[in-house]
């Protein structure tokens, strides 16, 4: 109710600015607003259906095996194609929380059965990671229920993983992540246009926007976690590059938000950007999870900002924890970024005063 009043104020507030040239379907942003606030007060429900449906999964293939499916590769190729048909027309002609939750269900097993019986069919590995990347892709423009396009976003990231490491092309991870870096920005920075695009487009953004989130911080992870690849840990760093330019953008536009106009503040903030990002240049998932945060923050996005905050913590004491030196050097190391940390939490405390 308070959200709707707020809005109702914010509308009368522009109408007043504008004149008679503003016009509003004011019936139709409350409804969207009763709708919106539905679907979020159920988003926990909808992770718990994944794992659900992930389960519900492994029990179905394990009864499948026990009936000797496994032994023919073409029927489980076309059960698992009829599987992942049904699922998606289901999805596109009903949006019931009980029907996504069945349909995430023969979703993974048809997924399961597709890659188990071309594998069986001894197609090319690569062959069929593609393959259910094109599908992934595909389901995209079929169903935009939020689910469905989660796990089919996730499986791109996934998929794109796996073609890294089966070819032995580890240091494409950089790449990788400088890409989701800059698909991260540029969904996160044009929320706008996602939800005024068509109501196709503006029902993906949100499945987008996590899932992105999600492969971004996955890729992360593999560099994060060291000597979990066989990557060159002298160029671990180019993969600090775009997220270091990103949170120093974000940084810039957050200025102006804030409202600072005195010059020596502005310099001030971007050195004291800078002595935070430059200790984590060796460990670009840390710079990564920074740019998360900042990005939830820039548009308020709260789940987005728990997970930013949880991954920062993680990603450095995962690079406390593998640093090849004394403990009272990495003790210098992380009292330095704490107290840069604490000046910019005094630095910020200040401004709010004012």
């Amino acid at each position: 109710m308070e959200r709707t009043n707020r809005v109702k104020t914010f509308l009368e507030t522009i109408q007043k600015k504008e004149g008679e040239h503003f016009q509003s379907d004011e019936s139709a942003i409350l409804e969207a607003l009763v709708r919106d606030k539905s679907e979020t007060s159920s988003l926990a429900i909808k992770v718990l259906s994944i794992f659900g449906g992930f389960l519900a999964s492994l029990a179905f293939l394990g009864f499948l095996f026990i009936l000797g499916v496994y032994e023919s590769e073409v029927g489980m190729l076309v059960l698992g194609v009829v599987l992942i048909s049904g699922a998606l027309i289901l999805n596109k002609m009903f949006d019931r929380l009980i029907i996504d939750t069945f349909s995430i269900s023969i979703y993974l097993i048809g997924f399961a059965l597709v890659i188990i019986s071309l594998l069986n069919l001894e197609v090319n590995e690569d062959m069929v990671t593609l393959l259910v990347l094109i599908t992934a892709l595909g389901s995209l423009f079929v169903t935009q229920t939020y689910m469905l396009s989660f796990l089919s976003i996730l499986g791109v990231g996934g998929c794109l993983l796996i073609l890294i490491i089966s070819n032995d092309q580890y240091n494409l991870i950089h790449l990788y992540l400088a890409v989701y870096a800059l698909l991260l920005v540029y969904c996160f920075l044009n929320e706008a246009k996602f939800l005024t695009s068509g109501n196709k487009l503006s029902k993906l953004y949100a499945p987008l926007r996590i899932g992105l989130l999600f492969s971004f911080l996955i890729g992360s992870i593999a560099l994060g976690k060291r000597d979990l690849f066989p990557i060159d840990q002298s160029y671990i760093w180019l993969s600090s590059v775009v997220s270091f330019l990103a949170v120093l953008y974000l940084v810039k536009d957050l200025i102006k938000v804030v409202g600072v106009v005195s010059v020596n503040t502005k310099i001030l903030i971007y050195v004291l950007s800078v002595a935070v990002l430059l200790p984590a240049v060796m460990a670009p998932a840390i710079s990564g999870a920074i740019l998360i945060i900042l990005l939830s923050f820039k548009i308020n996005y709260k789940t987005g900002l728990a997970i930013g905050i949880i991954a920062l913590t993680y990603f450095v004491s995962q690079y406390y924890y593998d640093l090849n030196l004394t403990l009272l050097t990495k003790s210098i190391i992380l009292f330095s970024s704490g107290v840069v940390f604490l000046l910019f939490y005094l630095f910020t405390l200040k401004m709010t005063k004012k």
